[in-house]
C-alpha cells in the first residue's frame, strides 16, 4: 500500500515566499547590466564609425574588447531577466486567488514555457550577433598601448562592480532562487572578458607576443556558451510544461559551469558525469586499470621520448654537422639519421647550396632591405627601376677621383651592386661557417663594402663608367673571395652583380634642367619666326591688294579719258558736217534727258477758259482763274 503523496503549500517555499524581494534584486542587477551592455555597445559603434579619434578605443575595437564585453554582458543579461521572469510567475502564482495551483496553467508553469524560451534565444542571438559585428582581428598584439597601466586600471572599475553583483548574487540561498548556480555561471562572464583582456593588454605592454590566439579563445568560449543556450531553449518548446514548484529559468550552461571554483577537480567531473550522464567512472575498471599502470606507460613513454631525441632528419637543402659528447665527429648529408640521445648526441644544421643575394651598402632606415614579395603576373617591383633619374634605396653612392683644368677635384657615383653567395659544397667549410662565424650576412657586406670602397677610390669617374661591368664584377668578385678566403669563413662567392652603374641622381635633375630650358628656348625660336612670318605675309597681302587696286583705278580712269576723247572727237566731226543742226539736235537731246528725269505739266496757251478741265491737279499756290493769264502770257511770251 502505497503512502499518500504530501502536499506542500507554496507559501512554504522560500522562492514563493520571497519572489517579491527577488524581483526587485533582480530588477536593479539587470538595470546596471543593461547599461553596462548599452555603454559597450555605444562604444563599439561609435569607434566603428570614428575610427582613428581615440586610439585606444580603437586597439579595443580590433583587439575584439569591446565585441566580448557586449557578448558576456548580453548573455549575463538575458539570464537574469529569464530569473526575473521566472520571479515574477512564483510571484503572480502565490497571489493567485481561488486558483488551484497544482493545475498546469499557473503562471510559474506558463512563464517557464514559451516566453522564457523566446526570451532565451533572442539574447543568445543578440551575444551571437555583437560577437560576429566586432570580432578579435589579426595583427593587432604586436604593441600595447603606451599608457596600458592607466587602461588596463579604467578597466578594473567596470570589472570590480561586475564581480560585486556576482559576489551579491552568489550569496543568495538556492531556497530563495534556485537557478542561482546557472545564473551566477553567466554573471562570471563580463568579469572574465575584462579580466582576460588585461592580461592580454599586460602582456603586449610587456612585449610579449601573445598574438591574437587569447582573445580569440575568449571570443570562442563566449560562442560557445551562446550557442548551447540557444540549443537548450529549443528544448524547452519539446518537453511537458512543469509544475510550478519545478519551474526553473532555462538558462543552464556546461562551459559556463566550468568557471565554478573547483569545477575542473576530477571528484566534481566524476560527480558531474554520474548526476548528468549517469556514468559512475570511479567503479570503472578501465579507470581503474589505467590508474594503476600510469606510472610505468608514462615512465615508458619518457623513455621513448627521450630516446627519439636521437632521430634526426636533415632536409635537402641543408647538412648536419654530427657532435658527440661535445666533439664534432661527422658531416651528416640529407635523410634520417639514428644518433646518441641528447644530450650525449647533437646535430647542428647548417645550408647546403642555398644562394644567398645580398645588396651591398643597401638599408633604409638602418635596418635590412624588405624581400622581394612581387609576382609573375603582378606588377614590378620597385626594385627593378633601374634608371638613374631617382636614388634608389639599393643604391649606394661613393667618392670617386676626377680632374678639370689641371685641378684635382672628386666627383660622386651611385652603384647598385648584389653579391651571391652560399656555403662551400665541402665539409671544411661547412664547418668554418658553422663554427667559425656569428652573421655571414654582416661579415659580407662588410668586407663587399670595403672593396668598392678601394676599388672605386684608386680609378677616376670617365674610368668607370668607360668600362665593361663584366670586368668590374670579375675584378670585385676575386677581391671579396680571397678576403672570405683570408679569414677562413668557409663562404663562396657565387657572382657579383653589378645592377647599375651611373652618376648621381642630381646630376638627372640638373640634366633634365638643361633639356628643359633647350625645349623653351627651340620653342620661342620657333614662336618668333611664325609671328614674322604671319606679319610679312599679311604686309605682303595688303602691298599686293593695293597695287592691285591702283592698277585698276588707273585703267579706269586711261578707259574713261579714252572714252571722253572719241565723244569729243566725234562730236566736232558732226559739228563740222551738220553745223548749227548738230548743236539743236544735240540741245534737244540733253533736253530729252533732263526731262525724262523731271515731273513736268505741260498745258497749251491755245486752250480757251470755258475749255478749262474739270480737275485742276496743280499745287494750291493760287486759284485756277488768276492763273491762267499768267500762262497764256507766259506763253505768248514764247
Amino acid at each position: 500500500m502505497s503512502s499518500p503523496v504530501v502536499e506542500i503549500p507554496l507559501t512554504s517555499l522560500p522562492a514563493f515566499a520571497d519572489a517579491r524581494g527577488i524581483m526587485r534584486m533582480l530588477g536593479r542587477i539587470a538595470v546596471l547590466q543593461g547599461l553596462f551592455l548599452l555603454l559597450a555597445v555605444g562604444l563599439a559603434i561609435w569607434a566603428h564609425h570614428h575610427f582613428g579619434r581615440m586610439p585606444a578605443l580603437d586597439a579595443f575595437l580590433r583587439a575584439g574588447t569591446l565585441g566580448a564585453l557586449g557578448g558576456a554582458l548580453a548573455l549575463s543579461l538575458t539570464g537574469t531577466l529569464a530569473c526575473l521572469l521566472l520571479a515574477w510567475g512564483r510571484h503572480r502564482t502565490l497571489r493567485t486567488e481561488g486558483l488551484d495551483t497544482r493545475v498546469r496553467r499557473a503562471p510559474a508553469t506558463v512563464v517557464a514555457g514559451w516566453p522564457q524560451a523566446v526570451l532565451v534565444l533572442a539574447g543568445a542571438l543578440v551575444a551571437l550577433a555583437i560577437l560576429h559585428a566586432w570580432p578579435p582581428l589579426p595583427n593587432i598584439m604586436e604593441a600595447g598601448l603606451p599608457a596600458w597601466p592607466v587602461t588596463a586600471g579604467l578597466m578594473m572599475v567596470p570589472a570590480f562592480l561586475l564581480m560585486v553583483i556576482e559576489r551579491t548574487m552568489s550569496a543568495t540561498s538556492p531556497a530563495r532562487l534556485p537557478e542561482i548556480a546557472r545564473l551566477a555561471a553567466l554573471l562570471r562572464l563580463p568579469p572574465l572578458a575584462i579580466f582576460a583582456h588585461i592580461a592580454i593588454l599586460a602582456a603586449a605592454g610587456f612585449g610579449l607576443p601573445v598574438g591574437t590566439w587569447a582573445a580569440t579563445l575568449v571570443a570562442i568560449f563566449l560562442y560557445a556558451v551562446a550557442a548551447e543556450l540557444a540549443v537548450r531553449t529549443l528544448a524547452v518548446w519539446f518537453l511537458p510544461l512543469p509544475v510550478p514548484e519545478a519551474a526553473k529559468a532555462a538558462i543552464g550552461s556546461a562551459f559556463a559551469s566550468l568557471l565554478q571554483p573547483g569545477a575542473l577537480r576530477p571528484g566534481e567531473m566524476a560527480r558531474r558525469m554520474r548526476t548528468q550522464f549517469g556514468i559512475d567512472i570511479t567503479r570503472s575498471w578501465a579507470v581503474a586499470y589505467a590508474r594503476t599502470a600510469a606510472a610505468p606507460v608514462l615512465l615508458a613513454l619518457l623513455v621513448f621520448t627521450w630516446a627519439l631525441s636521437g632521430v634526426a632528419r636533415i632536409d635537402l637543402n641543408q647538412r648536419g654537422s654530427y657532435e658527440r659528447f661535445g666533439a664534432p665527429v661527422a658531416m651528416l648529408r640529407p635523410g634520417l639519421h639514428l644518433l646518441l640521445p641528447w644530450p650525449f648526441g647533437r646535430v647542428r644544421l647548417v645550408e647546403y647550396g642555398v644562394i644567398h643575394a645580398l645588396p651591398v651598402g643597401a638599408t633604409i632606415s638602418g635596418g635590412r632591405v624588405p624581400p622581394d614579395l612581387s609576382t609573375a603576373d603582378g606588377p614590378a617591383p620597385t626594385s627593378a627601376n633601374k634608371l638613374w633619374d631617382q636614388q634608389l634605396s639599393n643604391d649606394t653612392s661613393y667618392i670617386i677621383a676626377s680632374q678639370s683644368a689641371d685641378r684635382q677635384s672628386f666627383e660622386t657615383v651611385s652603384v647598385n651592386i648584389t653579391v651571391l653567395y652560399r656555403i662551400g659544397l665541402d665539409d671544411d667549410s661547412a664547418r668554418r661557417a658553422l663554427y667559425g662565424e656569428v652573421d655571414s650576412t654582416a661579415l659580407v657586406r662588410s668586407l663587399a663594402g670595403r672593396e668598392l670602397s678601394h676599388f672605386f677610390a684608386t680609378r677616376t669617374l670617365p674610368q668607370v663608367l668607360g668600362e665593361r661591368n663584366q670586368e668590374i664584377e670579375t675584378q670585385l668578385r676575386g677581391a671579396v673571395q680571397a678576403d672570405l678566403d683570408r679569414e677562413r669563413t668557409g663562404l663562396q662567392v657565387v657572382a657579383l652583380v653589378v645592377e647599375s652603374l651611373h652618376p648621381p641622381s642630381g646630376a638627372a635633375a640638373a640634366y633634365r634642367g638643361v633639356q628643359t630650358e633647350q625645349i623653351v628656348a627651340s620653342m620661342q625660336d620657333s614662336q618668333e619666326k611664325g609671328r614674322a612670318q604671319s606679319t610679312l605675309s599679311v604686309a605682303a597681302a595688303q602691298g599686293h591688294d593695293m597695287r592691285d587696286n591702283a592698277q585698276a583705278t588707273a585703267a579706269e580712269l586711261v578707259s574713261s579719258a579714252s572714252v571722253e576723247r572719241w565723244q569729243s572727237n566725234a562730236d566736232t566731226l558732226a559739228y563740222r558736217d551738220s553745223g548749227r543742226a548738230f548743236l539743236v539736235e544735240r540741245y534737244f537731246g540733253n533736253l530729252r534727258v533732263a526731262l525724262s528725269k523731271a515731273a513736268l505739266e505741260i498745258i497749251d496757251s491755245r486752250l480757251g477758259y470755258p475749255n478749262a478741265p474739270m480737275l485742276d491737279l496743280r499745287p494750291p499756290a493760287g486759284a485756277a482763274g488768276s492763273s491762267l493769264p499768267a500762262l497764256d502770257n507766259q506763253d505768248n511770251s514764247q
